[in-house]
């Protein structure tokens, strides 16, 4: 069984400016795979190059930020099996956004995953995809995002800017039918001999049994056999003239 595979990548940017002025967080997608679609309540979709951007604004501590996406499979061919994972980029200012932020993922208001952003301990999703099922032709799957940030948050860790950067890759996976062996052609089968043995004559037998088989050898018998025809032939002749005679005579 040989596997097709597509990525679709979303880029989170987490960043915190001193001041309790604002945190945003952004996502980007790129290279999704044919007949797959991603967008979110808002209406704003890929374009043609796979090219998706949406942004939450004002990230304050104790703030509760939800995002929903929608993934549409509008492939008629097949079904896609999806996978999310999550891939760490950049970290930068005092504050660790992995641990002063949970996320909850919910798929079609099922939870899948809640705990820190790369992970909760228990499932490391950098390293294990996370299974989000089967897409088939004509179904959406909605996937929600909620991010709470930590309330006890103080104006001391805003100080300094602080941003975290972290990947989300949609991988779309697709069972390809091994192409089927050509069949070996086979032997075109005999058909029966309905005629039995072939009967050999007496002559045939005699010639096969008592002439040479070796050049030299033929020709001595060739010429021996002719010889004898021959005089059969002459004997033959002189008979049949003297049976005339004696027919002529009697008349």
């Amino acid at each position: 069984m040989y596997l097709r595979k597509h990525f679709a990548k979303i880029v989170c940017v987490l960043i915190a400016i001193c001041g309790f002025s604002q945190a945003s967080i952004g996502y980007a997608a790129e290279e999704l795979p044919p007949g797959m679609v991603i967008g979110d309540e808002k209406g704003l979709y890929t374009t043609p190059e796979g090219d998706y951007f949406i942004e939450m604004e004002d990230v304050m501590p104790g703030e509760t930020y939800k995002k929903t996406i929608t993934i549409r499979s509008l492939d008629l061919k097949e079904p896609y099996s999806l996978d999310l994972r999550v891939d760490p980029v950049d970290s930068t200012g005092p504050i660790d956004f992995n641990k002063s932020m949970t996320m909850t993922l919910t798929l079609d208001d099922k939870e899948i995953y809640t705990g820190p952003l790369l992970g909760n301990g228990e499932f490391d999703w950098t390293k294990t995809p996370l299974d989000l099922g089967i897409c088939k032709y004509g179904t959406d799957k909605v996937l929600k995002a909620t991010f709470k940030m930590d309330k006890s948050l103080t104006g001391d860790d805003f100080k300094e800017p602080s941003e975290m950067t972290f990947k989300w890759t949609f991988v779309a996976t697709r069972d390809q039918k091994p192409t089927k062996p050509t069949e070996e052609t086979k032997d075109t089968p005999k058909l029966p001999d309905t005629q039995g043995p072939k009967e050999v004559s007496f002559i045939e037998e005699l010639i096969r049994k008592n002439l040479p088989q070796t050049g030299e050898d033929w020709k001595d018998a060739l010429y021996k056999t002719l010889s004898g025809l021959l005089l059969v032939l002459i004997t033959i002749l002189l008979w049949k003239k003297r049976k005339e005679e004696e027919a002529n005579q009697g008349e």
